[in-house]
């Protein structure tokens, strides 16, 4: 907790009307979807371990390698032969890496390498089991593997997180209503592995399609409600969403008091990957913004390059425009397009470039008083500044989530979330020193 408690927060823009209600378009034509590129790095920067090498013919669902460090079983999303190996910008790491280049076939083969289990009669250690090998990895975003959750004790409640407070992406909420079935049975599964007595599935306010749609169906899954939150950003952060539904704080991780937190798409993964056996090898994803022509909700083949999907959606509106790799608050700005879809993907945002002019601090408070993590950006800015690694330990700079409110609030049009993520930079390179140092 900061010295300066506070919830933080505010109600913001969201846009989604861009998107909202939109039917997904499925891209399907050769010329459109182009060759899959899968990297051969996970999200954590280490090196996959490969189960096919180069000219082998993989199909929808062939294992491809699994991560180091975390086991998450990686998929081929489409069936043909692996080509090569081409380097390609990745959004997760932020530098080139190897990707597998599969010469799409379009002939939609596939391999059910997983086990399917029956809804009745599957054990909680086969559901963690089905999820673990099917590679299900967080989908709001963060790409957490889901079967490490599920490893904890005395669990009460799953809390499912379908706030998408993000604005312009409209995934979340679209994927609930027309899947809202998967939904509950992938949180009933949920339930049973982690033994949890009920779940809560949380949105903000004003979603009635959602709510009616969930409505509709969650009488034949019992122990299962609803909650609806206000629409104040960062509403689907983790600890903001906990202490909105329970009124309860925790250290650091909210299995400390008896809740795990998946996504509502998430949920619907699981169902896919125990009952189906299914891994994740496709992604609906929002593409909107300012500088987007035709805003749209499309769904594509993982390690589909975003041009292709770009182009789907009519192009940019103009040349002086910059891609973000998610939502306008948490994402950076990515160097080209020619990146791929993974599997956490919920998104893209284009907006017109802005110059900005930031003026001096004017020392309101206003950063600080929005802030959701109860930090103090501007005094972490200053300290970045003057290079003060003591002084960024002791604000817990660490702590922020990169939730961007900060800049958005600040009068002076200051990036003051760019200048904590300098000083996260910063720790992390004097804590590699510090390592080396002692070998």
């Amino acid at each position: 907790m900061g010295i300066l408690f506070s919830r933080g927060g505010c109600h913001i823009q969201g846009h989604k009307e861009l998107t909202h209600g939109k039917k997904i378009i499925t891209l399907t034509d050769p010329k459109a979807i182009g060759k899959i590129y899968i990297p051969l790095v996970s999200g954590n920067g280490k090196e996959l371990l490969l189960d096919i090498k180069e000219g082998d013919y993989v199909k929808k669902g062939t294992r491809i390698g699994v991560s180091q460090g975390f086991y998450v079983p990686v998929f081929s999303p489409v069936s043909g032969f692996v080509s090569g190996t081409e380097k390609r910008f990745n959004s997760l790491t932020g530098r080139p890496v190897d990707h597998y280049v599969i010469d799409n076939a379009f002939k939609y083969e596939t391999e059910e390498s997983l086990k399917k289990y029956d809804y009745d009669k599957v054990s909680s250690e086969e559901i963690v089991e089905a999820i673990k090998e099917a590679g299900i990895v967080g989908l709001g975003g963060a790409g957490f593997p889901t079967y490490i959750k599920y490893g904890a004790k005395n669990i009460k409640t799953i809390l499912i997180n379908a706030c998408e407070c993000e604005p312009y992406l409209t995934t979340d909420n679209l994927m609930v209503v027309e899947e809202t079935e998967t939904m509950l049975k992938g949180i009933s599964l949920m339930m049973r592995a982690s033994q949890a007595k009920k779940a809560i599935i949380a949105f903000k306010e004003g979603h009635s399609d959602m709510k009616e749609a969930i409505l509709k169906y969650i009488d034949s899954y019992p122990n299962i409600e609803i909650k609806e939150v206000k629409d104040r950003y960062p509403a689907g952060w983790e600890r903001t969403l906990v202490w909105n539904v329970f009124k309860k704080e925790y250290e650091n991780l909210p299995s400390e008091i008896g809740v795990i937190v998946n996504n509502a798409q998430t949920a619907m993964a699981v169902a896919k990957a125990v009952l189906e056996g299914k891994p994740i090898t496709e992604r609906v994803v929002t593409v909107s913004g300012t500088a987007i022509k035709e805003p749209q909700n499309i769904r594509v083949p993982v390690g589909t390059v975003v041009s292709k999907i770009i182009e789907a959606c009519g192009g940019y509106k103009g040349e002086q425009v910059f891609l973000l790799a998610g939502g306008p608050m948490c994402s950076k700005a990515q160097m080209n397009d020619q990146f791929v879809v993974e599997k956490q993907s919920g998104g893209y945002t284009v907006l017109f470039f802005e110059e900005i002019e930031a003026e001096p601090c004017l020392r309101c408070g206003a950063c600080t008083l929005h802030c959701p993590a109860s930090l103090q950006p501007v005094e972490i800015k200053e300290a970045v500044e003057k290079k003060d690694e003591k002084r960024l330990q002791d604000l817990k700079v660490n702590s922020c989530i990169e939730c961007g409110l900060c800049t958005f609030v600040c009068p002076s049009r200051i990036m003051v979330t760019e200048s904590i993520r300098k000083a996260k930079l910063m720790l992390k390179i004097a804590a590699a020193k510090a390592k080396a140092a002692k070998k």
